[in-house]
This record gives structure tokens, C-alpha cells and sequence, in this order.
């Protein structure tokens, strides 16, 4: 594949897409789109690789085909706050050099993540279903469910092409945190027309439907009421759900919740701070609970990953300063596993039954459900919104293909795009040249 022209980076109006992250991979999400010159971003995450020391590597998208060809940004649009797709900003966002538009929540969690004694670019608050002009290109974030509040979608239009970013997504009637998909608005640009979707694959190759929080919190309930000595839940700091549903257990089975986890107390704040979490009693200090009889006490923790630092690692390695486990308690993963976390994952579970601790995950019981679409949500989104074309990301290229050939069915075309992939949308989406692209290691 040919090196791009001049022209086609800063003349032609395209409009142009190339990924820098996120595509034939999971993480490290940075999307760019250009016009006539112009050009934004969508997303900067970061992703996360085990080592063979049971360490966990952070990397970050190389910004270096921006410096080699001269592309500036004039503005950074991010989809929601989880870490693959804002934990690069603090590395990337000076170079980057353009400011940033995003949801209240999710510049919430922006903000503590940037030092407060540095002079960042304006991070500024949108509205979601009001557009906003960002010179060639018109942007609308659209409301959609996941496993974190104010996900969305983001419509760009541009040289007369409506394209419909999805971010992460799934479709739960009864999400119990955060709002619903805008089905309406959905339906009505359908009607409109979509030409390129550029869409989550992450659960592409899965035939079922996608299971409701509600659904889990009942889950969760049936597991965790027969237990008779401590609970211990881990599950994704960011899953304010989750959280809002152990802390209605914790009170109907007459216990105490508490936190372990930086991530999970700064998560907890913060959802509370937006009016996300009002869940009866909420969560008393960890000094507290420990003084509480055992059938008293559940705990939700961070480490679902297998990360050692964690708290769940250092539950099971047992030098966590807070908690120490006893045989006869439960360990509840609430979580599903990423690729590539399975060996740290399994040390942590033979530590755990090493000391008579009872283990409960979602292979025997619904106590977990995805924030990404399997194949019953795509077909009704997909129903909804009729694109032309797609453009299938966020995942490997076993979860890109799988959604490549699940919308060919649907009769939608389309290709499967790999970072640095230069591709045309002006008609038929088209690769036409080759930008580089690289990870670069950084301290977390």
C-alpha cells in the first residue's frame, strides 16, 4: 500500500478515516477523520498487555504519522470514560494540541486525571442530540447504553456524508444506571440515511442476546443469598450499575457494603457527584466493616483482571492491609475476562482456593453481563439506522471479520479496516494508502 499524498491529507474532500489504534486490536482506541485538510479525532485510550511476570504493560497510540505528514487536529471527541478510551489523554493530550469535547461525566474523569498545575486545552461539556459545528464537520453525541453513564455515539457530518461512530454500545431496557439508547433518534436518521457505520466488534462472533443489569442484579442476588460467611464482588471500577445493584443486596440480605480500591472509591465519588448512585444504605469505610461479624460483610473490590497490585491480588496473595480472607469465604467475579488476562487470572484463583475460599463466576450463575453488542443487537441497530456501508473496529480481526460477514448478510458491504489504513468514503469505502502506526510503552 502507497504512502498517502499530500492531497489527499490536505486538499481532497474526502472525507478520509484512518485508525491509530483500536482496529485489529482491543484498546488503544484513536480514530481519525479528515475533510478538505481538516481533521478530528475520536477516542485516546490506552491498552492494556500482560507480562510474563504477571505485570500489566500500558501503551499508547504513537502520534507520529500526525508529526510525518504534518496533520493537526482541531478537535478530540471522546465517546465515554472508560480507559481505552480516555487513559492516553494524560500522555498524548499536550502533543495532541487541539481541545476536547465530551460528556459531564466523562470530563469528570478527564480532570482527575490531569495534573492541576499544567495549562491544558479547553475541555468543553456537550450536550447529548445537540449538534455542534467543529469547522468541515457537524458532531451529535447520541445517547446509547453501556456499562459506563453517558456513553454515546457520535454522528459526524461532512462533505455530505452522514457517518455514524457507535463508541461502545448495547441495548438494555433496564440498564438501571444511565439512560437508555435514543431509539427515536436512531430510527429518525435511519430514514435520513446513514453511509458508513464504524462499529463495535467485540462481541460480533456471539448469536445471543445481550442480558440486562436488571438481569444481574437478580443473579447477583440468587448467588450471594446463600452464602454464609464473607462475600467478596470484583468487578470493573466503572460499572456504576453494578455497584448501585450490590448496594441494594447488601441491604436486602442484611449486610454492609464496603470498598476496596482506589478505583472503586474514586469511581463511587464521582457517580455520586452526578446523581448516578443513590442506592440505600451506600458503602461504609473499610475500618468499619471489618469489625463486622463475617456474615455481615461484602466487599466489592478492584482486580477482576488478575492484576497482582489490585485488590483482589492482594486478597489472594494475602497482604492485603485492610482484608484478610478466611476459608469459607466467597469470591464472586462479577467481571468478564479480557483476552490475554487468563494466566494472572487463573494465579489469583488458585491463591483463593488455596485458603478454602469458594469461588462464584458467570460460568455458574448470571451475575455478569457485557457492554458490547452480540449479534441480536446489531441486526436491531443495524434495522434502525440501514448503513450503507461498515466499517467494523474495536476488536481483533477474528471479532472485525465475524462482524464484516454478520453485516454482509444484513446486505450491508463494507471492508475490515487494520491500523494506519488509509480509507476513502467519499463512495465505497476504499483503502488507498498506508499511514504508520505503533504502541509506545508508558508509565501508568
Amino acid at each position: 500500500m502507497p504512502a498517502p499524498r499530500f492531497d489527499q491529507l490536505h486538499r481532497q474532500v474526502g472525507p478520509y478515516f484512518v485508525a491509530l489504534g483500536g482496529a485489529g486490536m482491543f484498546g488503544a482506541n484513536l480514530y481519525l477523520y479528515g475533510s478538505g485538510g481538516e481533521w478530528i479525532a475520536i477516542d485516546c485510550g490506552f491498552a492494556m498487555q500482560p507480562t510474563a511476570s504477571g505485570d500489566t504493560r500500558i501503551s499508547i497510540p504513537s502520534l507520529s504519522a500526525l508529526n510525518k505528514y504534518d496533520i493537526k487536529l482541531s478537535a478530540l471527541l471522546i465517546t465515554h470514560g472508560h480507559e481505552d478510551h480516555i487513559g492516553a489523554i494524560p500522555h498524548l493530550w499536550r502533543q495532541l494540541g487541539c481541545p476536547l469535547y465530551t460528556s459531564p461525566f466523562t470530563a469528570r474523569l478527564i480532570r482527575n486525571k490531569l495534573a492541576q498545575n499544567l495549562d491544558w486545552p479547553a475541555l468543553h461539556e456537550i450536550q447529548p442530540l445537540q449538534p455542534i459545528g467543529l469547522g468541515a464537520f457537524q458532531a451529535e453525541w447520541i445517547p446509547v447504553t453501556h456499562s459506563i453513564p453517558e456513553s454515546h455515539a457520535i454522528l459526524l457530518q461532512v462533505a455530505d456524508k452522514r457517518i455514524y461512530h457507535s463508541g461502545d454500545w448495547k441495548l438494555d431496557p433496564q440498564p438501571l444506571v444511565g439512560e437508555l439508547t435514543a431509539e427515536k433518534r436512531l430510527r429518525t436518521l435511519g430514514r435520513e440515511g446513514v453511509d458508513v457505520l464504524i462499529g463495535d466488534s467485540t462481541n460480533a462472533p456471539g448469536n445471543v442476546a445481550s442480558r440486562s443489569e436488571a438481569a444481574v442484579q437478580n443473579g447477583l442476588l440468587d448467588a450471594i443469598r446463600p452464602c454464609t460467611q464473607r462475600v467478596i464482588v470484583t468487578c470493573f471500577a466503572s460499572n456504576l450499575a453494578r455497584l448501585h445493584s450490590l448496594a441494594e443486596i447488601a441491604f436486602d440480605t442484611g449486610r454492609y457494603a464496603g470498598l476496596l480500591g482506589r478505583s472503586l472509591v474514586s469511581m463511587h465519588s464521582f457517580g455520586r457527584a452526578h446523581g448516578y448512585l443513590r442506592a440505600r444504605p451506600g458503602f461504609i469505610g473499610p475500618w468499619e466493616l471489618g469489625f463486622l461479624p463475617r456474615d455481615q460483610q461484602l466487599w466489592i473490590c478492584t482486580g477482576s483482571q488478575g492484576e497482582p497490585g489490585a485488590a483482589l491480588g492482594r486478597l489472594a496473595a494475602g497482604n492485603h492491609p485492610q482484608l484478610t480472607l478466611e476459608a469459607g469465604d466467597t469470591v464472586v467475579f462479577s467481571s468478564r475476562l479480557i483476552p490475554g488476562n487468563e494466566e494472572a487470572l487463573e494465579r489469583i484463583r488458585n491463591n483463593l482456593q488455596r485458603q478454602g475460599v469458594y469461588i462464584i463466576d458467570d460460568d455458574m450463575a448470571p451475575i455478569h453481563a457485557s457492554g458490547h453488542p452480540p449479534q441480536e443487537d446489531l441486526r436491531q441497530l443495524y434495522g434502525w439506522l440501514r448503513p450503507r456501508y461498515l466499517l467494523p473496529v474495536h476488536g481483533e480481526n477474528y471479532h472485525q471479520q465475524a462482524h464484516m460477514d454478520f453485516a454482509r448478510n444484513l446486505g450491508i458491504g463494507g471492508l475490515v479496516p487494520a491500523n494506519g489504513d488509509l480509507i476513502d468514503l467519499s463512495s465505497q469505502p476504499c483503502r488507498v494508502a498506508e499511514l504508520p502506526w505503533a504502541l509506545q510503552e508508558v508509565e501508568r
